[in-house]
């Protein structure tokens, strides 16, 4: 496997020049690399000249959010385009950006520059923004990744990036592109920005709780929103209104949500993904026709080349307890975040402090982009963000087919989950609830 260590979680790299981020100059400038990085942020903004134009796509709850962060986190930014296939979803979206103190008086979205449509991403990435932000349902990521990176734009990635294998492939080959075009790609996997995340790993990398031989990850949550069918909905507008349900737009809950913790596990291993999976799961609880046709709950075993094991459970089943928690065993000491305590305890103690409350991760991670930025500098969390999205994948695909799989064979799948068009009158892929034994890998 070609698993590169990660102890940088930002894995950023310089830009030769600012005005080289920001228009993507000739490849000549690019390969002097003699210019001194300019620090923008010592910079007057003036006539615009080092103001950077945001575009979202995909105008859900995730979206404003991202949205707002990045307006906050530069007040050199300016939301200036943004699309969606529903007009009600930007609209809700418009109205509460604008409704937001000094982030509302950076939203510049003239009707002109409000998109609708399954191609609507497209005429946000041609509407002269800098930067894209990506947060539709995670099945549109790769093709709207590539198509932003082709038209040299730097982007903001919501997780996952991919609901299959043939997406996972697509954006490892977007993020080479991008290091080749000296392009950012922020990815939405935010625990890599927590400070008291960052400086937990860096710990258990330095060997404060001697080497890792086991690993532990569990998420039990109740679950989301249903929205119901409307008169007059075609199938797609149906399936495209309660996305979660469907795997070919979500990749099932675990590929969507519990991504974060597989992604955290990795982070710990110094991002040496695992050779081989074997996992259970089904539906229990939300059985109903409106829970379209992921599951309900996943359990699994990775195992690694170095013989750890990471035994990973999830759960959306509503009455249950909740728990969140991740654990790494070693051989000098244990390291854990969870909702009720985080630290390591062995031969090396240490818990993060209390008497402060971090600043959402959300935001940390907005933050060190456009820092990062603004000193001529590009950060770059393509190939991890892909990796982790093929991890969930892998364990989706031997729950639902009850085989046990390799890294290789889940990486080189021929999965495709595309629909047959994207239109409202097209026909998504078979909304059939997988039966392990007979499902097959694709």
């Amino acid at each position: 496997m070609n698993n590169r260590s990660n102890a940088d979680p930002t894995h950023e790299s310089h830009l030769p020049t600012r005005r080289a981020f920001l228009k993507q100059a000739t490849a000549a400038a690019v390969g002097t690399g003699m210019a001194a990085k300019l620090d923008l942020s010592r910079s007057a903004y003036a006539a615009g000249s080092d103001e950077l134009k945001l575009g979202l796509v995909g105008c859900g709850g995730r979206g404003t959010g991202a949205a707002a962060q990045a307006l906050t986190a530069d007040k050199g930014t300016r939301l200036v385009a943004m699309g969606d296939v529903f007009s009600d979803r930007l609209n809700l979206s418009f109205n509460s950006l604008r409704e937001q103190g000094e982030v509302g008086k950076r939203v510049d979205v003239a009707s002109t520059r409000q998109f609708v449509g399954f191609d609507a991403y497209q005429q946000v990435i041609a509407s002269g923004v800098d930067i894209v932000l990506l947060a539709t349902p995670p099945h549109f990521r790769p093709m709207q990744l590539r198509a932003a990176i082709d038209a040299g734009k730097h982007v903001f990635a919501e997780k996952p990036v991919a609901v299959d294998p043939t997406g996972v492939r697509s954006v490892l080959e977007s993020t080479e592109l991008a290091r080749k075009k000296n392009l950012a790609i922020l990815s939405g996997l935010n625990n890599r920005y927590s400070f008291r995340a960052q400086e937990l790993v860096r710990r258990v990398h330095e060997g404060a709780i001697g080497e890792i031989v086991a690993l532990h990850t569990a998420r039990y949550l109740s679950g989301v929103w249903v929205k119901p069918r409307q008169p007059g909905m075609t199938e797609m507008e149906y399936q495209m209104r309660n996305w979660y349900y469907f795997t070919w737009l979500s990749g099932d809950f675990n590929v969507e949500q519990f991504v974060h913790q597989l992604d955290f596990m990795a982070w710990l291993m110094k991002d040496q993904y695992p050779v081989s999976c074997y996992a259970t799961g089904g539906r229990q609880a939300r059985t109903g026709p409106e829970y379209g046709h992921i599951y309900d709950h996943f359990s699994s075993v990775f195992e690694y080349e170095n013989g750890v094991r990471l035994f990973s459970t999830t759960r959306h089943q509503p009455g249950c307890s909740p728990v969140f928690t991740s654990v790494a065993m070693g051989t000098k000491g244990q390291a854990s975040t969870s909702s009720r305590n985080s630290g390591i305890t062995g031969a090396n103690p240490w818990q993060p402090p209390t008497r402060d409350k971090e600043t959402d991760s959300h935001q940390l991670e907005h933050d060190a982009f456009f820092a990062a930025l603004r000193k001529g500098r590009i950060i770059n969390n393509g190939e991890y963000m892909a990796k982790s999205s093929l991890m969930a994948i892998m364990e989706r695909l031997s729950a639902y087919t009850g085989q046990t799989l390799t890294w290789e064979q889940a990486m080189n799948s021929k999965l495709d989950l595309k629909p047959s068009s994207y239109d409202w009158n097209g026909t998504p892929p078979p909304a059939e609830i997988a039966v392990p034994g007979q499902t097959k890998l694709g």
